[in-house]
């Protein structure tokens, strides 16, 4: 099970992007960011933010593996893709899919504010 580090993490939403014009809701943003919250556990004295980009089938499990994008170190990156890939299924609804199936979170580390 992750752990928790609440002093130590920040995470911020930075979009979620669908094929359509539609904006993600502010609830779906939440419920996003709250789940991927979860399991966020960067390496000790880890510093810096990280942009994790992953795709979402309709029930709410990962599509391949997430991608980092930006510089980051190795630690880090592959503690965001565990934090996406670890807390899935994401629950969100079904409804607006098309507003959450292309998602991007952005993973700040303790030492970034």
């Amino acid at each position: 099970m992750a752990r928790r580090t609440p002093a130590l993490a920040l995470l911020a939403l930075v979009g979620l992007c669908g094929r359509t014009a539609i904006a993600a809701t502010p609830e779906i943003e939440q419920s996003l960011r709250m789940a991927v919250a979860r399991c966020w556990n960067p390496p000790p004295r880890a510093s810096g933010a990280v942009t994790v980009r992953f795709e979402l089938q309709a029930n709410g499990s990962v599509v391949g593996t997430p991608r980092v994008t930006g510089l980051a170190s190795p630690g880090v990156a592959k503690a965001a893709i565990h934090a996406v890939q670890f807390c899935q299924p994401y629950r969100l609804p079904q409804e607006r899919f098309s507003d959450w199936q292309h998602a991007t979170v952005k993973l700040m580390t303790g030492g970034s504010h």
